[in-house]
């Protein structure tokens, strides 16, 4: 009897000053929360050291945990444009890094994480703060950061459509 292999996601939720990372095994229709943190910069530090922060201790993790996916938050524009061009340079790190160790590249809209998690589009951070554990069968730790929240949104929001996802990708 063939045993399903476990599927390791990375979920990111792109930001400059707080990166939401998690890390989420799927086997079969289980998901276990395995690791979650916020990277923190230092608004002190020049731009190209917050990135160079972001970058290492990324890559940490993905030695460490081995992710076979990822699954990030894309851009949604707002009207602070240096806010979104130092996000985009930060999700442009998330995925070569993620690339560079073989993870697969999923990329999903607010929008599409707040259907997945809460049932509606519109859903607001309070209502994704409440169904992650739910959906995780088990309460996150009291100092969890929302960033690290949207994270694990981000990666069960994977989870749930990955089967459909990767008969499109191979369609393609």
């Amino acid at each position: 009897m063939s045993r399903t292999p476990t599927i390791r996601i990375l979920g990111i939720d792109p930001g400059f000053d707080r990166l939401g990372v998690c890390i989420l095994d799927k086997e079969k229709t289980n998901e276990t929360l395995v690791f979650s943190t916020c990277i923190t910069t230092s608004k002190k530090e020049s731009f190209e050291k917050r990135l160079l922060t972001i970058g290492e201790e990324l890559e940490k993790i993905i030695t460490q945990y081995a992710p076979n996916e990822l699954a990030i938050e894309t851009l949604f524009f707002t009207t602070n444009q240096k806010t979104i061009i130092t996000v985009a340079e930060v999700r442009g790190i998330c995925i070569y890094l993620s690339h560079k160790h073989g993870a697969t590249i999923f990329e999903y809209s607010p929008p599409q994480i707040k259907l997945a998690i809460a049932g509606h589009g519109k859903a607001s951070k309070e209502d994704i703060a409440l169904m992650v554990p739910r959906i995780l069968k088990k309460p996150l730790l009291i100092n969890t950061l929302d960033d690290e929240v949207d994270a694990i949104a981000i990666a069960l929001t994977h989870s749930a459509n990955r089967n459909s996802r990767l008969i499109l990708q191979g369609l393609s």
